[in-house]
């Protein structure tokens, strides 16, 4: 499955006017539209968290490998030595990663597990979207708490579960779960979930 996303932004006003605006207010204020936003957003600010932490040490990786084949160059090539992270990023990689290029390395495969693990979560909450209209039915939060292996209450107001589903990000994140995210996303595609071609524009654009 492939790996890509952003919240899609409605501008208010711009394509409806006059009765219409009123109308459109209206469905953004439902619950199940809340609902979607409020878990796409906060798994994609968890996105940018993670590819900025995740340029850094990547960035002092290079850092660290170029400086180690510095080393056995002669001294005055030091002086003109410029590292690779200065280019895009101003970072201190000696004081970010005191123990060298091993720690460096460690938190680059480390943040490369995180995020991509978070850019296939956010993959599930699209694909929770069954029907691609920005907001989820009580049937598509029914399914999504399935997939999780957790229980839907018949009558609780589907905003009580925002909370719910960025708990279970937070969790499946914090323990790198991938095999629990994957065997959840499985029971979406067997319920007949698929990802779409707008889950994929709406992917795309997370990666920018």
């Amino acid at each position: 499955m492939n790996q890509y996303l952003c919240p899609v932004l409605l501008s208010l006003g711009l394509v409806w006017g006059g009765g219409e605006q009123g109308l459109q207010a209206t469905a953004w204020a439902s619950p199940g539209t809340d609902v979607f936003q409020a878990f796409t957003q906060h798994i994609g600010a968890q996105i940018g968290k993670d590819k900025q932490e995740f340029a850094i040490a990547d960035s002092c990786t290079v850092y660290f490998y170029q400086l180690w084949n510095k080393k056995a160059r002669p001294e005055v090539e030091r002086i003109h030595f410029s590292p690779l992270s200065r280019t895009g990023l101003n970072l201190d990689c000696g004081k970010l990663f005191p123990e060298g290029l091993e720690q460096a390395r460690e938190a680059f495969g480390n943040m490369q597990q995180r995020l991509s693990l978070s850019l296939t979560f956010y993959q599930m909450a699209l694909v929770g979207d069954g029907d691609d209209n920005e907001e989820y039915s009580a049937h598509e939060i029914h399914d999504l708490l399935d997939a999780f292996r957790l229980p839907f209450q018949e009558g609780r107001p589907l905003g009580g579960y925002m909370k719910v589903l960025m708990g279970v990000f937070d969790s499946v994140r914090r323990d790198v779960e991938f095999k629990f995210l994957m065997d959840g996303i499985q029971v979406l595609m067997n319920k007949g979930y698929r990802f779409t071609e707008a889950d994929q524009q709406a992917l795309n654009l997370e990666l920018k």
